[in-house]
């Protein structure tokens, strides 16, 4: 009995918990818990998922040591296996648990392209803007926020939802840390609260759902215990804002071209998903990689678009409306060279046959620091970008030096102007320029005689801004680059490992005490309560694992408790741990702690609200 108790309760303290195999191994997997094998993975597992919370305080990505730790159990259950005669269960086992890793990863990988591509297309950050620009007072943006929250967060995660939120929050709070720390909270409850009645709005509601324990019309039966989870606290904590009003503020963000659009095509992909599941019998991740196609055609167009009326530029970033071309002055234009140079808007100079420098503009001595007459009649053009004597844009030009010499001058960072002939284009960044340094790009383009002869070069300087510097065509390919790829190797790594220990028989323990001597819904409420202590992901996998025989109405509650229950400490969900880091020293653990009594009582009246509105379904 001692043995079982400390087993438990070793499990529980980490959550040993994932997707299994459901087959009936030749060998007993309950027979393997006590032995070297299992006794060896369960500690790697508890050593390497230790370190997941500690991430932020030691530098090292929570996917690292779970992956290292998911071959090295894998490798013990097959071992293990092999020595009882079993070279089957365990291949088996692997390709299952790979399979439902493939069908989440595939779901996730979708949902976070779309994010991506909105927040690239300013979505989110319009929002934001029309939010802190309406001079609404603190208690409003208290409610208006935590509202937004709860409802962004079944389509969006809940992680983009407390970041887009916090944002308005710390916009508009300024120095009011009093503010700042409870809209935070808020927000931190209203968006674990509004993912948990959607298949969409947290990773353990689309696993539950993916499993065919809950179908997707069935999970709004817990719209209301999630409303009143958000509600009570939501309630508790408005009475210490106070009805001060921040001063307006004023910015205006418009969204990029397709916009609208994508928004559009990102509710026709949940659609086509759901389609998928309820009506053909589908896994719901092919009618996400789908709807991922539909974004592929569409930013096609985009870009087609882009390509056409914003001109993006692979060397300058944002074409300029003024290129610069050949200058040809006529013997009755003597000044033409000095007209251009004084009277082009970037800094610009010009040299001669014999590189000397002819004009120098006020541009050049804004930019530089050094006076027209340090530098007229010098050679010394190179001086201010480069710490040693070389050939600068204007000095190839002049020379009419080949392409090699370009590409050893400006290696990859070049390129000859398609619109005007004998042009050539340049950037890079130079840290001597500015305080902190300054992209620049240069074109120059050659002076010529009446007959067609070199007789000097102009050369345009121009400082590129940041957003000028990443301008460039709308890319699908790198919206997938950006997705989440800590967090997707991080669950393969938590399915493996609890994979291979739920072949040691660890989970069929766990699951004979919770649900048999606890009950159903005395576990499942703990649930909620261990999914505030570490990831409620692992916590899901364990009880999708154990697959109880439970109820539709039990079911939807350990959905609900995985959901919210995050809430109760910063570190329980996602968007606790995020907005700890963006409002870093204001919303703090110690902070969200001292209102983990009334997010209690809003978790607990849930559960009853829960357990009394679906009563028929218990």
């Amino acid at each position: 009995m001692l043995k079982k108790w400390t087993l438990t309760l070793a499990l529980l303290a980490v959550p040993c918990l994932a997707w299994a195999e459901s087959g009936h191994p030749a060998v007993a997997a309950s027979a393997m818990a006590g032995t070297f094998w299992g006794i060896t993975a369960l500690v790697l597992f508890v050593l390497a998922y230790s370190l997941v919370p500690l991430e932020n305080t030691i530098h090292l990505r929570k996917s690292k040591p779970v992956l290292f730790a998911a071959g090295i159990i894998w490798v013990l259950v097959a071992v293990a296996y092999g020595r009882a005669g079993d070279t089957h269960s365990a291949h088996v086992a692997l390709q299952h648990s790979l399979l439902e890793y493939a069908e989440l990863f595939l779901f996730l990988l979708a949902a976070m392209t779309y994010i991506n591509a909105m927040e690239e297309r300013n979505v989110f950050q319009t929002l934001r803007a029309f939010l802190v620009s309406r001079g609404f007072s603190l208690l409003k943006i208290f409610w208006i926020t935590g509202l937004l929250a709860f409802f962004i967060s079944p389509i969006a995660d809940n992680l983009t939802t407390a970041l887009l939120m916090g944002a308005v929050v710390m916009a508009v709070g300024g120095k009011n840390k009093r503010f700042i720390t409870i809209a935070c909270i808020n927000i931190v409850v209203a968006a674990n609260a509004g993912g948990a009645f959607s298949p969409f709005g947290d990773i353990t509601t689309l696993m539950v759902w993916q499993n065919g324990k809950v179908a997707f019309t069935q999970f709004f039966s817990i719209f209301i215990p999630s409303v009143i989870n958000w509600l009570i606290p939501a309630a508790c904590m408005s009475f210490a804002i106070g009805k001060d009003s921040p001063e307006k503020l004023s910015e205006t963000i418009e969204m990029k071209y397709g916009a609208k659009p994508m928004m559009v095509l990102f509710l026709l992909t949940i659609t086509t998903a759901v389609c998928f599941h309820n009506f053909l019998h589908l896994p719901p991740a092919a009618g996400m990689m789908l709807g991922l196609g539909y974004l592929g055609a569409f930013s096609y167009h985009v870009k087609r678009h882009e390509g056409r009326t914003m001109s993006y530029d692979r060397i300058l970033g944002v074409k300029y409306d003024q290129p610069i071309g050949t200058v040809v002055p006529s013997n009755k234009q003597e000044n033409a060279v000095a007209q251009i140079v004084e009277n082009y808007p970037h800094a610009a100079f010009a040299i001669d046959t014999n590189h000397q420098i002819t004009h120098w503009n006020k541009g050049m001595e804004k930019m530089t620091g050094v006076p027209a007459a340090e530098r007229v009649g010098t050679s010394k053009q190179w001086s201010p970008f480069y710490e040693q004597k070389r050939r600068i844009l204007a000095d190839l030009i002049v020379d009419e030096m080949p392409e090699e010499d370009y590409d050893r001058h400006y290696p990859g960072r070049h390129r000859e102007n398609p619109e005007t002939s004998a042009t050539y284009d340049a950037a890079d960044f130079f840290p001597t320029i500015g305080e902190k340094g300054q992209w620049l790009t240069f074109s120059a383009a050659p002076i010529k005689d009446e007959t067609g002869r070199t007789i000097g070069a102009i050369e345009v300087i121009r400082e590129v801004e940041e957003k000028q510097r990443e301008a460039e065509h709308f890319d699908l390919m790198k919206k997938i680059a950006r997705a989440e790829w800590d967090t997707l190797l991080f669950f393969y790594g938590v399915i493996l490992c609890v994979g291979g220990l739920s072949q040691f028989g660890y989970l069929g323990i766990l699951s004979e005490y919770a649900y048999t001597d606890l009950g159903a819904t005395t576990a499942n409420a703990l649930v909620g309560i261990l999914s505030a202590i570490v990831d409620n992901i692992p916590v899901m996998f364990a009880v999708l694992t154990m697959d109880p025989a439970m109820s539709l109405g039990q079911w939807l509650l350990v959905t609900l408790t995985a959901g919210v229950g995050g809430s109760l400490l910063a570190i329980g969900s996602a968007a606790g741990v995020a907005l700890m880091g963006t409002a870093r020293g204001t919303y703090t653990f110690g902070a969200h702690l001292k209102w983990t009594p009334v997010i209690g009582l809003g978790y607990a009246a849930s559960i009853v609200c829960h357990l009394w509105l679906n009563a028929h379904l218990m």
